[in-house]
């Protein structure tokens, strides 16, 4: 399948043609009602900054929907990527629909998959120990590569069998056992403890040859994303990828506004005098303005494709995933409570621009903008980056402009074509 023309998509921003080592972005995004990024006690997460608390939204989460964003794009081809724990469980589908029983499938699944390094979940044997951020072909290339060493990884798949068996069991009786008891005591591992208990299932001795092939369904080849967000994966050689993407936490340039909503869902088959909700809660909404700031190493980015693509071809992946980088951070917003929130909105002000200084804007929001803040902040953000050209110079770049009340362009730096003017 064909990858979708992105310069077809009226959103795009293209800052390819402009020179400079890095690309950076400066957007404002003004959000109300919105629950985009919560902690662990579901509330919006805040960070303490300059005279006031703000809303935050992790650069973790932002980085997640910008590649979700991508595979708009590039789904279902040799571009398209994915981050899961679950890749014994996808490759053991794959040896089913080639023909195996799912129990031995599952099994050389995971013995296939230990190979390269990942170590298997000792608690749920359909999962890696750690996440894997692989091609999402890798499942369909490791069946191929355990269909074809069926026969000899036999033992290998027998001993990988055992160790299963094992960890299932000592696990059912871990289950069994009551807790504060000494039967417990005993089979409980202690928080903390390191060791052969807390590692997870490694695959028995096998070829080089196959462990090569195996690690290989794992490599990033010429895909962009992986390129630019970057990978740890310790356990496969060769698996850790270097991001050329910095990514700064966004966070509001005015101070917090946070409400509670509390609500109630009717049972509508309530009758006979009966009366009450079906549910109810408390959800906890944030509004403000979000400043978002983003930078990319054009030259890591072609460095870690170029071992893997020609360098024409390195040339026009790079300008490609540079062009859905800015795009996505522009306009690609956390799903979080979307669905009752109707969070996706257009930034008010976007700023991307090629230079060989790339740096945050965040110092000139120390000091917080009272509500309504999105002109206000861009033109306290555009004299900021005028004043900074002296010494850490934007080459050339794009703005976008979306005034919330039809307000005139404010002054930006000489090199910046505002196309909304």
């Amino acid at each position: 399948m064909a990858l979708t023309d992105i310069t077809a998509d009226p959103r795009l921003i293209d800052t390819t043609d402009h020179d400079g080592n890095f690309v950076v972005v400066h957007i404002l995004t003004t959000y109300t009602g919105v629950s985009l990024n919560r902690d662990f006690t579901n509330l919006p997460k805040i960070i303490q900054f300059g005279d006031a608390p703000r809303m935050r939204v992790s650069a973790q989460s932002k980085d997640r929907a910008v590649r979700t964003l991508f595979r708009g794009y590039t789904g279902e081809t040799v571009q398209d990527t994915a981050r899961s724990r679950l890749l014994p469980q996808q490759t053991a589908r794959q040896l089913q629909a080639l023909g195996h029983p799912a129990e031995e499938a599952h099994v050389q699944a995971a013995l296939i998959v230990a190979s390269a390094g990942m170590q298997i979940d000792k608690a749920n044997t359909e999962r890696t120990r750690a996440i894997a951020y692989v091609p999402a072909q890798a499942p369909e290339r490791l069946a191929a590569l355990a269909t074809e060493v069926w026969d000899e990884t036999a033992e290998a798949r027998a001993k990988m069998g055992e160790a299963i068996d094992e960890a299932v069991a000592k696990r059912a009786k871990k289950s069994t056992v009551g807790k504060n008891t000494d039967a417990e005591a005993d089979t409980e591992e202690p928080r903390g403890r390191k060791g052969p208990e807390s590692a997870g299932i490694e695959a028995p001795k096998l070829p080089q040859s196959i462990v090569e092939r195996a690690a290989a369904a794992f490599a990033p080849g010429t895909i962009a994303e992986l390129a630019i967000f970057g990978r740890m994966l310790a356990e496969v050689p060769d698996g850790t990828i270097y991001s050329a993407a910095q990514v700064a936490h966004a966070f509001s340039v005015d101070p917090l506004a946070m409400t509670s909503d509390d609500w109630t869902a009717k049972d509508d088959w309530q009758d006979l005098g009966v009366f009450g909700a079906a549910g109810k809660g408390t959800t906890y909404l944030a509004s403000g303005t979000l400043y978002q700031y983003a930078a990319l190493d054009r030259r890591a980015l072609r460095a870690t494709l170029s071992k893997s693509a020609t360098p024409a071809e390195a040339e026009h992946l790079a300008r490609l995933g540079e062009q859905l980088f800015v795009t996505a951070l522009a306009y690609a917003t956390p799903s979080s409570a979307r669905s009752r929130t109707g969070s996706a909105a257009s930034p008010t002000l976007t700023i991307a621009a090629a230079t060989d200084y790339p740096f945050t804007a965040a110092a000139c929001f120390e000091s917080a903008i009272e509500a309504p803040a999105a002109v206000s902040a861009a033109e306290r953000l555009t004299t900021y980056l005028r004043r900074a050209q002296r010494h850490t110079p934007l080459a050339g770049g794009i703005c976008r402009w979306l005034p919330p009340a039809g307000e005139d362009c404010p002054a930006l730096p000489s090199v910046i074509l505002c196309e909304d003017d």
